[in-house]
């Protein structure tokens, strides 16, 4: 088996750097170059760390504990997921996953089941952008994709404006000054930031926003066609439309097709997701806004293993990316 001695020798490192970058500590006191060469050393003689003796003389057990509300079973977790469990593998740490299903006994069970094992930070992870009932009992956590109900607890989420802002600065760019919106009949934060930036952004255009334009509805593939039909079946009918997500968007293409509404040629679309399942698989592919889940992960997963999340507790923001592809076009000529 492989020791430590042995992964510094063939990284042609001390002993102590190779111990700094696969104990998680090797943030700001070893360059990202050699760390990369050590790990890349340790992955290859399958060098395993001894956890479980570093945990009795420091009494931590190098586990993070992610505690999801109904998130971990469904497509938006993998990016989450997997920048969680690629930090985790990297540093040395072990994951433990839980859901709660959303259910306030089943988050104390969760809880109960966290503080046994003596993770020693939890991740709590939404599924959407919103805010989540953090236990005050869990003073090593912060949320993802989230923010705490309770002052005090670090969280990360999308910026949801700024992104919306940006998808609707592109229709504006290609020239379109009809731009509808599809959303969701729900009250989530994600839902509110995104329909003001829309209309902030057409106001700082100088276009008046048109409230029948705006179409709420079901966010399963019939409300997505009902809205979609809602929007589309009109004489006035807008040369684009933003989409709450890409759901929503494919109900835009199913709709549009029936009524021979070409796209881009007649109608450009963007969702907000980059949810790969749907936006790849269409034709034309989506233009998107593709959500930071694996950023937003793996930087708060760093910083609550090395303990150097920035004090006071926050929300952080962090930037979405436009993904343009070719369900967007120039407006049509006289529109």
């Amino acid at each position: 088996m492989a020791t430590l001695a042995d992964v510094a020798d063939a990284a042609r490192v001390s002993t102590a750097t190779a111990s700094l970058v696969l104990s998680g500590k090797a943030s700001g006191r070893v360059s990202d170059a050699t760390a990369a060469r050590v790990r890349a050393a340790a992955e290859e003689l399958g060098y395993v760390r001894d956890a479980l003796a570093g945990g009795m003389r420091n009494r931590r057990t190098r586990t993070v504990g992610v505690l999801g509300e109904r998130v971990l079973s469904t497509p938006y977790a993998v990016a989450m997921i997997d920048a969680i469990l690629t930090v985790c593998r990297q540093l040395g740490w072990a994951v433990l996953l839980t859901d709660s299903g959303g259910q306030a006994e089943q988050t104390r069970r969760a809880v109960r089941e966290l503080r046994s094992r003596r993770v020693d930070v939890i991740v709590h992870a939404a599924m959407y952008h919103q805010q989540v009932h953090v236990p005050a009992e869990l003073d090593n956590a912060a949320v993802l994709n989230g923010f705490a109900d309770r002052d005090g607890v670090f969280g990360v989420v999308p910026d949801e404006r700024a992104a919306a802002r940006e998808a609707v600065g592109h229709l504006l760019s290609l020239g379109h000054r009809r731009i509808g919106h599809i959303t969701h009949d729900d009250t989530t934060v994600a839902i509110g930031m995104r329909r003001t930036a829309y209309e902030e952004t057409l106001v700082s255009a100088g276009i008046d926003p048109d409230p029948s334009l705006v179409i709420s509805g079901g966010n399963d593939p019939e409300g997505a066609d009902a809205s979609a039909r809602r929007l589309l079946d009109r004489e006035d009918r807008p040369t684009a439309v933003f989409c709450y997500n890409d759901g929503i968007a494919a109900g835009v293409y199913r709709v549009a097709a029936r009524l021979g509404i070409s796209i881009p040629e007649d109608l450009s679309v963007v969702g907000f997701d980059d949810l790969r399942l749907i936006s790849t698989n269409l034709e034309p592919q989506l233009t998107t806004m593709r959500l930071p889940h694996y950023e937003m992960a793996d930087w708060l997963v760093r910083r609550l293993i090395n303990d150097d999340l920035p004090e006071p507790a926050e929300v952080r923001r962090f930037p979405c990316e436009l993904v343009v592809r070719k369900s967007t076009a120039p407006a049509p000529a006289g529109a």
